[in-house]
């Protein structure tokens, strides 16, 4: 039985909330399923579009006047879209729950799509696309997956690329929206300081005209790839990423890859900051991350450095990896690592959005969200060996793509003289969503 709060509207539309009266506010979000994963080549970025052009205009609503509603109570309003989902979330007082529920339900339901608003959109698009090209620290994690997985949805840009932003039809924008934006295809989560009947009786009101329909969720596994490639730009510093696929959202190693990657690049104290940059200076940021989908994740290892410290830099990647993929981690390191983990968890559920946002798993990855206590069980019994185990399957560098944004073609050699050298690569003069 679920701890939390649920409810099917009678539209078919869920609703699951977690209701507390220690805080003055309350969370509520919107999730579809969304992104790039339900796209095909020529839609890439149609989600993040729509996600924009909720923003502007409803049959009663202006732009101005969205933000305006919340700004005058001193309220947050924001969306994002993911790879795999889109959300749209708003946290206010508890007593205006009902104002954030009246634009919410407007946005999803209301929004015009009027030409005007949708090409002057466009540009900001576009202008978001180039600045996200011109910031190679960040455009490097988006070229490393699509490097792992080539001709694969899960692999293509959340904004979509210059080219396909720039030819979408407001139709075609129109008819996407139409699909997705459904009544099955809806969770709204709530999560604070509020009544429970009264919200599910203001959910039946604002909710009850959306449009009725169920929505596929692609399942399908991309095959990743574990090539090389580099992209050669005039910028001062090489930006070096290896990646692998990691672990999905329900496989239960995703605890002690939790552990294994806090411990390995995951903070000021890991392996790789630790190493690379306080005792040898050779990095401003390096760090390593993991990510998990619903049938798969990626875990990537990232540093930004220059040309002359390229080379130290990949042989302290190597032994890092090689040290932690045969050892593990340590038994201090483990138990520092868990600590760190539940001392972060818990300072997170201080947030009505971040609860909030715990609510969607069972929605987006069939894995049912836990009361905070149960959630933290399963990182504090993960042993030294899980973490051994899930570091030598993961981290076997005879299967990790590399990418870098490299000032020189200098990179090239540099890299196949390191122990990560003797397979093929492929260099570009810039990065594939760039408009040139």
């Amino acid at each position: 039985m679920s701890p939390y709060l649920k409810q099917t509207l009678s539209n078919g539309i869920q609703v699951i909330a977690e209701q507390f009266d220690t805080v003055q506010s309350v969370s509520i979000g919107m999730f579809l399923k969304s992104g790039v994963l339900y796209e095909n080549e020529h839609q890439q970025g149609v989600s993040h579009f729509i996600e924009h052009m909720l923003f502007k205009g409803t049959k009663k609503r202006s732009a101005k006047k969205i933000a305006s509603e919340f700004d005058r109570i001193g309220g947050y309003l924001n969306a994002f879209t993911a790879k795999d989902y889109c959300c749209y979330y708003a946290r206010v007082v508890k007593d205006r729950l009902d104002i954030a529920l009246d634009v919410l339900s407007d946005m999803v339901l209301n929004s015009q799509f009027v030409v005007e608003e949708l090409e002057r959109e466009r540009r900001v698009i576009l202008e978001e696309i180039k600045m996200y090209e011109d910031s190679p620290d960040e455009i490097i994690h988006e070229l490393l997956s699509q490097n792992i997985w080539k001709n694969a949805r899960l692999g293509s840009p959340i904004l979509g690329t210059a080219q396909t932003v720039a030819a979408m039809k407001r139709d075609d924008i129109f008819d996407f929206f139409n699909n997705q934006y459904v009544t099955g295809n809806l969770l709204i989560c709530v999560a604070g300081n509020f009544v429970w009947d009264e919200l599910k009786v203001m959910l039946e009101k604002k909710l009850k005209k959306m449009r009725t329909g169920t929505f596929s969720a692609r399942e399908t596994l991309p095959k990743p790839t574990c090539d090389v490639s580099i992209y050669q730009k005039d910028i001062e510093q090489v930006h070096l990423t290896l990646g692998t696929p990691g672990v999905s959202f329900s496989d239960n190693r995703r605890f002690a890859m939790t552990i294994m990657n806090a411990a390995f690049g995951g903070g000021m104290s890991s392996r790789l900051f630790q190493e690379i940059r306080e005792k040898r200076g050779l990095a401003y940021t390096v760090y390593s991350y993991h990510t998990s989908f619903k049938k798969t994740g990626l875990l990537g290892i990232y540093a930004g450095t220059s040309m002359e410290h390229l080379e130290k830099v990949l042989e302290l990647f190597h032994s890092e990896i090689e040290k932690i993929a045969s050892r593990g981690l340590t038994a201090r390191e483990l138990e520092d690592t868990r600590e760190q983990l539940k001392g972060n968890m818990l300072i997170a559920l201080e947030s009505t959005t971040n609860r909030m946002n715990r609510l969607s798993t069972g929605f987006l990855y069939d894995v049912e969200p836990r009361l905070p206590e149960v959630t933290l069980l399963p990182y504090l019994k993960t042993t030294a060996e899980d973490v051994k185990k899930v570091a030598k399957e993961m981290l076997d560098q005879k299967r990790m793509a590399i990418t870098m944004i490299a000032p020189s073609p200098d990179a090239a050699a540099i890299l196949e003289k390191s122990s990560f050298g003797g397979r093929p690569v492929v260099t570009f003069t810039a990065p594939k969503n760039q408009n040139s």
